[in-house]
């Protein structure tokens, strides 16, 4: 048998082979992994803040519409102006939103008086909020917000004016009957007129409330109110408690006014609001100057002027200043008078204020509570002396004659009454008063004691006894006052000794009954000795 020699033949090398399978898919699904994140990913944007807000890089996201769409990638310090520059990482399909609308602020946890702001970053951390709708210009570049954009369109806003302090700011809440339909969305303060400026914003659901019969006041927290001899007291709902706010009314027959135009006034509470206002014009503010001599430590600013006992006015500022000649203290007092409430439906009331004074007004100081150092000006009618309102050139303001203060009637009544009170030694007489009290103190404790040891000797049992034996002795001596009747019979009637012993037996009988008579009121009452009946 022949054996045949193995031929070997060459194999030439091939790269796919069953070992190069496994690798080859892994890096296939590599590449496309690398491929899906890349082309997902948004360019990268630069935004300033003042500070990083809590914002860590590689953890903090950006939210559109409550969706995460980008990631901070890194934070650096502004080396150009304060701050810091936050760089992000912005997904692809958010990127046709970042144009010349885009808005960014940090949202972060916040504790002020309204509640707690941000409360979902307590877990996850501080994250960037972002606003914006397609535009035309594309940016990469924005500067961010101090605080959360507010969209103008999704909303109505209204301009109202404060002429007294007012504790609010940015997010207080608007109500109408106790529903908060907006918020104040900015304060301000106007320096030149000293007013307090707050841009009230209503939501869009509410726009159509507001028109030009619309009243605002700051809303109380409780109401007293007399009604059928009745005290009712409502209380805010609990919100109101504790955040406050702004109420509103309006007659909803007036059609809506975005209120652009228009500037609303503050009231101080919702009685003033529904005050009718005097007069038939729009409100026509004119200033005036009022000159004070004699006792003005009562004037202050924001005090009342009235005329017939209707508010037209208030004081705005005031001077006071010493007059040597005068010897005492003069107040220069500018203010304002609503003009307008002497308007007819014939005349202006500025007219109608100018013919009333030349008929003669003087400005007096009246004090209407004289517990407490307040006054008011009121406008009161002089025939004696006619008025030209002339304009002071250093005030710009139009000059009312004015009358020393003096009290009269009740109030002088009262002023001197209190200035007799205080002329009296109360000192001396509250001395001697308490003198007095000590002494009756002392007789009081010593009345006491007396007291208490004649109660002691009538609740002894010896004293308890002493009644029943006296009782037993008269019982026994009126026996032998029988007996001895009896024995008497023996006698003649007209005998010495029967006379005698029948003067004698009566005397013993009166005694008998008087000492009774004495024994039934110590029974009833034991310290009649003491006291009497």
């Amino acid at each position: 048998m022949e054996i045949k020699e193995p031929v070997v033949s060459e194999r030439t090398f091939k790269f796919l082979t069953s070992i190069w399978i496994v690798p080859f898919i892994a890096l296939l699904i590599g590449g496309w992994l690398v491929y899906e994140h890349f082309s997902k990913l948004g360019p990268e944007i630069k935004i300033e803040f003042k500070d990083c807000g809590g914002l860590v890089a590689g953890q903090s996201v950006i939210k559109f519409r409550d969706v995460p769409v980008g990631r901070i990638t890194k934070i650096e310090i502004n080396n150009d102006k304060e701050g810091v520059i936050v760089y992000a990482r912005i997904n692809k399909d958010a990127e046709a939103f970042l144009n010349e609308t885009t808005k960014f602020w940090i949202v972060k946890a916040e504790v002020d008086y309204s509640g707690i702001k941000g409360i979902e970053t307590i877990l996850s951390g501080s994250y960037i909020k972002m606003y914006a709708k397609k535009g035309n210009k594309e940016l990469r570049e924005f500067e961010g917000l101090d605080s959360p954009y507010i969209d103008i369109n999704n909303g109505y806003y209204y301009v109202v004016e404060s002429d007294f302090p007012i504790k609010v700011k940015k997010s207080t809440p608007v109500y109408y009957k106790g529903i908060q339909i907006g918020e104040i969305d900015n304060v301000s303060l106007d320096t030149q007129n000293r007013r307090i400026i707050l841009v009230v914003r209503i939501y869009k659901e509410y726009g159509e409330m507001v028109n030009a019969s619309t009243k605002f006041w700051v809303q109380s927290l409780i109401d007293l109110k007399l009604n059928d001899n009745r005290l009712e007291v409502n209380m805010a709902p609990l919100p109101i408690l504790l955040l406050g706010g702004i109420a509103l009314d309006t007659d909803f027959s007036r059609q809506y006014d975005k209120g652009y135009s228009k500037i609303y006034k503050l009231h101080k509470s919702k009685y003033d609001a529904k005050h009718k206002q005097i007069g038939v014009a729009k409100p026509q503010w004119e200033k005036f100057l009022f000159k004070f001599k004699g006792n003005v430590s009562s004037l202050e600013e924001g005090m009342p002027i009235k005329y017939k006992g209707f508010k037209i006015g208030r004081i705005d500022k005031i001077k006071i200043s010493y007059n040597k000649n005068y010897k005492g203290f003069e107040a220069e007092c500018t203010g304002v008078i609503n003009v307008s409430s002497f308007s007819t439906n014939e005349s202006d009331g500025f007219n109608n204020f100018k013919e009333l004074a030349s008929g003669g007004i003087v400005a007096e100081l009246e004090k209407t509570n004289p517990l407490f150092n307040k006054s008011i000006i009121t406008l009161n009618e002089n025939n004696s002396s006619k008025t030209v309102l002339v304009k002071d050139s250093k005030y710009k303001a139009y000059t009312i004659p004015t009358k020393e203060f003096k009290a009269s009637g009740i109030m002088a009544q009262l002023s001197k009454t209190m200035d007799k009170l205080n002329s009296l030694n109360l000192k001396h007489s509250l001395s001697n008063l308490d003198d007095v009290l000590k002494t009756s103190k002392e007789l009081i404790k010593t009345s006491k004691i007396a007291i208490s040891n004649l109660n002691r000797v009538i609740s002894d049992k010896n004293f308890k006894s002493l009644s029943k034996n006296l009782n037993k002795t008269l019982k026994n001596l009126s026996s032998t006052i029988q007996e001895t009747k009896k024995v008497l019979k023996g006698y003649g009637s007209d005998s010495l000794f029967a006379d005698k012993l029948e003067s004698t037996l009566k005397e013993l009988h009166d005694t008998s009954e008087a000492t009774n008579e004495l024994l039934r009121k110590l029974n009833k009452k034991p310290n009649a000795l003491i006291f009497g009946e």
